[in-house]
């Protein structure tokens, strides 16, 4: 399904990114794998190379020069791109009168800028192709917001309005998507209480939390030829879930 093909994966090291990277590499996906932590990376590449080409590079992406150190790397180990998956994200949950101004400049540089800067790389080297899938994870707080999370859904709500733009700036060439992810079984729910999830997974019609493993299927179909007609779409990931 994704024979051969290079995919560049954020957020590598753990939950969504990592379940991707697993699902890529068994569809035959050559990997680049991105995280802040490079012995979890060197775990994940270490679990996978049996499968396949596994490329590993541990930077900080709210640095606009990390980002650019790796698309040097990627251009001396691959010099080619055919998918981007910006699974990186940090979540944070606060009431308006209490956010803190610099976790918030760490949450857009995180969410929304990072995003910006990894497109505007990768397409280049689609463009010259003739070919790519960019596909952003939002959430559906971008399309719902949610009570202490107004930064966050703001963050979430900036990548939705980059896919668009991005979709026809680069159309016919590169496809550009959202999933939108609803509550994720992953370690960022961690601070959330017992109460906070009964409460989410009653107001869920499939009645659960969504597993990594289901976020990356999705991102599998739009990657792959079977969304060959998709594009400057949010898929939603979320049991039914409308907001919470």
């Amino acid at each position: 399904m994704l024979d051969k093909k290079y995919a560049l994966i954020t957020g590598a090291s753990r939950g969504i990114g990592a379940a991707t990277a697993r699902i890529f590499a068994k569809k035959g996906a050559n990997l680049i794998l991105v995280a802040r932590n490079k012995e979890a990376l060197q775990k994940i590449q270490d679990e996978l190379s049996l499968l396949t080409q596994v490329h590993i590079y541990a930077c900080d992406l709210q640095k606009s020069t990390e980002i650019k150190k790796l698309f040097g790397f990627i251009r001396t180990h691959t010099k080619e791109l055919d998918i981007l998956i910006h699974a990186a994200g940090m979540m944070y949950s606060a009431m308006q009168m209490m956010s803190r101004e610099q976790i918030i400049k760490e949450l857009f540089d995180t969410n929304f800028i990072s995003a910006y800067e990894l497109s505007r790389y990768a397409s280049k080297m689609m463009l010259r192709q003739k070919s790519g899938s960019i596909v952003f994870i939002s959430s559906i707080m971008a399309l719902e917001g949610a009570k202490a999370h107004s930064a966050y859904s703001a963050s979430k709500s900036a990548l939705k309005g980059l896919m668009h733009s991005l979709a026809k700036e680069y159309a016919p060439h590169i496809r550009i998507n959202c999933v939108a992810p609803g509550v994720v079984q992953t370690d960022m729910i961690a601070s959330l209480s017992k109460e906070e999830k009964e409460r989410i997974i009653a107001a869920t019609p499939l009645a659960r939390f969504a597993m990594p493993e289901e976020v990356a299927q999705t991102l599998l179909f739009l990657s792959s030829d079977m969304s060959s007609f998709i594009t400057s779409q949010t898929i939603r990931v979320d049991g039914g879930l409308c907001s919470f």
